[in-house]
């Protein structure tokens, strides 16, 4: 699941590079993730940390298409059995954003479709889903060089669905708040 993510990502740039004439950004950086499921976030941890990829192409004064990567996993000991268990959640999404910058600050927001996974694998078994959702977010860039900035970036990435396990169906929350830093490069 990961390596098809990043795939598609650097095929993207692969083929919209060409045709970018400097309106291509891509960025880079580590994201923070604040689960928003209870159960996940008690068992796993109140914050995963985890690699954040974005590319953009900008189209018309200041918006731009969006895409990315990001995922983040952790392990956690099922009580009284003393099992490890691991999980890991990740996010592709795609939607518009809108920049605009002076000197050298810049602003970004943007908002679209999310495509969420989930898997975790506990007691021998691996269960797995993907979801559709929403991701918004933004973020303050500070540019270093004419095509070269940084970023810390927040938003909230959100999908819902359920699981079988041996005690029925389970709804799940997948996604959360989340901050990043990335270093980014205009082409």
């Amino acid at each position: 699941m990961k390596k098809t993510a990043i795939l598609i990502v650097i095929l993207a740039f692969v083929i919209l590079l060409p045709a970018s004439d400097g309106r291509f950004f891509v960025s880079a950086g580590a994201g923070l993730l604040v689960p928003k499921d209870s159960g996940f976030k008690d068992f796993y941890g109140q914050a995963l940390v985890g690699p954040d990829l974005r590319a953009g192409l900008r189209l018309y004064r200041g918006f731009h298409a969006l895409l990315g990567v990001s995922f983040f996993t952790a392990k956690g000991t099922i009580p009284v059995l003393g099992d490890e268990a691991s999980a890991s959640q990740f996010f592709l999404p795609l939607g518009i954003g809108w920049e605009t910058r002076s000197g050298s600050l810049g602003v970004e927001f943007h908002g679209g479709l999310l495509l969420a996974g989930f898997r975790e694998k506990a007691l021998g078994v691996t269960a797995s889903k993907m979801a559709p959702g929403f991701d918004v977010g933004g973020g303050l860039r500070y540019f270093l060089k004419r095509s070269v900035f940084l970023e810390l970036a927040f938003g909230y990435a959100g999908a819902a669905t359920s699981v079988q396990t041996e005690a029925g169906e389970k709804d799940i929350e997948l996604g959360g708040l989340g901050l990043g830093v990335r270093l980014g490069f205009r082409l």
